[in-house]
């Protein structure tokens, strides 16, 4: 009788831990470009040129940095206001012209004092479609997610994509 007490404990535990963490921040999406109505802007720093009329690409467009672009080179999504939590960062890839071995994405929201790494994709290799950076918090406030147009791989003349990302 204890054993099932305590296995009914534990899957009680297992079930609210779970709505816990989902309880957390709401799924947003802001693509490259976004609309004003979507709530998102975005802004970048060095040569990322539009490209348009893109089959895979999330709403057929995204963002190209120059070949073998530095640090100084970055494409940030800013996200509206968020509920806090933690939430799990995927960014959107879908063409062939991403050749990042090594894009490092960090993000930051309102009131941090610094930004917070939450980890690299390897843009060359990674399935076409929504791909996993990792976790990050929120408190309840806007956030930015940045990716770098260094390929951090040491692979030279790659170009790293920015399309969609998803919070």
């Amino acid at each position: 009788m204890k054993k099932g007490a305590i296995w009914g404990f534990a899957f009680t535990l297992a079930i609210s831990g779970a709505l816990a963490f989902t309880e957390g921040a709401s799924a947003k999406t802001c693509d490259n470009d976004p609309t004003s109505s979507s709530g998102c802007s975005q802004s970048y720093g060095g040569t990322w040129s539009y490209q348009g009329s893109q089959s895979g690409s999330y709403s057929s467009d995204h963002r190209l940095s120059r070949s073998g672009a530095s640090t100084s080179d970055f494409y940030t999504w800013k996200f509206p206001t968020l509920s806090s939590g933690t939430a799990t960062l995927e960014v959107y890839l879908g063409s062939s012209k991403f050749t990042n071995r090594d894009a490092e994405y960090e993000a930051l929201s309102e009131g941090w004092g610094y930004t917070e790494f939450v980890g690299s994709v390897n843009q060359y290799s990674a399935p076409s479609g929504w791909n996993t950076v990792g976790d990050i918090r929120l408190d309840n406030a806007k956030a930015a997610v940045t990716v770098s147009g260094e390929d951090y791989s040491g692979a030279s003349s790659t170009q790293t994509g920015a399309d969609a990302a998803s919070l």
